[in-house]
């Protein structure tokens, strides 16, 4: 570039002073498109994958891609206020150039987006429009190619875009057509997916496969669901509103109180713990896998990942399992938006790859590899997602099942302190499971160490 390489003393002097000029208030300088570059990324989980990410290497031989995994809550929560917390103070770049954000932590950061680049100010270079990327393409052109509900997650609460969603969890019923047969129910999945059309019917589905069961089976825990803990998630996520009201302020209202479809789902989840229908089988334990494959329990709520999950580790039940539509209509857990921080050094490189790691076309290749479902709409579209069909799972079309159950659902307003006030009310329901408090005591319980949170306590 000219300004580094210049003859004249004084025009060099000048660039470096601008050079200055500019890192300080921390915009990226020019780069020259082959130049080399690092992108480091912190993430958690399977968020980046490996094999796009060697794709991406191989488009683009300059770049190197450095990507860290942490523990959840240490890198949305500990490392990402850290980073930001430093950057403010000195304004000196450095850190990761991508972080991945749960949407347990979305309120959070949605509520601080000067901690990241708005992604409404830049723009997509040339340097992937071989790979299928249009150039000059803001965070604001980008938001039509995605869920509504899904972009939302990565929109700061001052219209700033901070992040581009990764795929779209989705939630519907995994199940045993082999154990529902065993109990004398429908095996057809759109007639299982009619006895279930509330949550009180899901229950009493449950109790009707429990009924069949023998003494011993009941002796050793097994069941109708895996755990029941995870009807609270997916009824909350059902609505429009869950800890916090959008009142028009980047905090919102805190309405955990008084919101009603808190206390349905709590009474409800508590229902199908105390029903019996619940083999309290923890997910992601050592057990979980284990009930999988011995018929411990016949359902388990299902994201549009965890098919290839039952497949990895219970590869023997080919064909006992099928999908079936969610009670409700609809359902999702999780998500994960990519995020620039504003300290980040390679904003451009890093806006590069995202856009492109996310793209439709990549998202794709992500659906047919790891069954990761597509959060860009254009997928839905497409007969390799509309019309696939998975042989593991009796044929079952979870193409269309996850895409209906995914395109019904609304943005819900995600508040600051989300991830502490959800980890309250699970402890509070694992007491109730465990026996240790009734569901009332557990529900004062909660409210009370709720009033004495911290994060609470701040004001948010």
């Amino acid at each position: 570039m000219a300004m580094f390489f210049a003859k004249k003393r004084v025009l060099a002097a000048t660039s470096a002073l601008a050079l200055l000029s500019v890192l300080s208030i921390g915009i990226e300088p020019a780069r020259s498109a082959d130049a080399p570059v690092k992108i480091t990324v912190w993430s958690f989980g399977d968020v980046i994958q490996r094999d796009l990410v060697r794709q991406y290497q191989a488009l683009h031989p300059n770049v190197t891609i450095e990507y860290t995994k942490y523990n959840l809550d240490d890198v949305n929560g500990t490392k990402l206020i850290t980073q930001c917390a430093a950057y403010k103070l000195t304004k000196k770049l450095g850190g990761p150039d991508i972080v991945a954000v749960e949407v347990a932590y979305s309120g959070k950061w949605r509520a601080t987006p000067s901690c990241f680049q708005d992604l409404r100010k830049m723009e997509t270079s040339d340097t992937n429009v071989a790979a299928g990327v249009k150039a000059g393409l803001s965070g604001s052109d980008l938001k039509s190619d995605y869920l509504p509900w899904r972009w939302e997650q990565g929109v700061g609460y001052d219209d700033s875009v901070i992040g581009i969603p990764t795929d779209a969890g989705g939630l519907e019923v995994a199940y045993r057509s082999d154990l529902f047969k065993k109990a004398g129910l429908p095996t057809d999945r759109d007639a299982v997916g009619k006895l279930w059309p509330t949550w009180d019917k899901f229950i009493a589905t449950g109790k009707k496969d429990v009924a069949k069961l023998t003494a011993a089976q009941k002796k050793k825990n097994f069941s109708f669901i895996d755990d029941a803990g995870s009807i609270y998630t997916a009824m909350l996520n059902q609505g429009t509103a869950k800890y916090y009201e959008n009142n028009g302020t980047d905090a919102g209202k805190l309405v955990y109180k008084t919101n009603p479809a808190i206390k349905k789902a709590w009474d409800t989840t508590v229902n199908a713990m105390t029903s019996g229908i619940s083999s309290k089988t923890a997910q992601f334990t050592a057990d979980w896998p284990v009930g999988m494959n011995n018929g411990k329990f016949a359902v388990i709520l299902s994201p549009a990942w965890m098919p290839e999950y039952i497949k990895a580790q219970a590869p023997a039940t080919k064909g006992k399992w099928d999908i079936a539509t969610i009670p409700g209509g609809g359902g999702n857990v999780g998500g994960t938006q990519l995020t620039i921080p504003a300290g980040a050094v390679n904003k451009q490189a890093a806006y590069d790859f995202m856009t492109w790691y996310l793209a439709p076309a990549q998202q794709l290749q992500m659906f047919k590899k790891f069954g990761l479902y597509p959060s860009t709409l254009a997928s839905y579209k497409d007969p390799a997602v509309a019309d696939y069909k998975d042989p593991f799972f009796n044929n079952a079309p979870v193409g269309k099942i996850y895409g209906e159950g995914m395109l019904k659902l609304k943005p819900i307003f995600e508040g600051t302190c989300q991830r502490a006030i959800d980890m309250a009310f699970g402890a509070g329901l694992g007491r109730v499971q465990a026996k240790k408090q009734t569901s009332a005591a557990s529900w004062t319980a909660t409210l009370a160490a709720l009033s004495k949170d911290k994060c609470l306590s701040s004001g948010n």
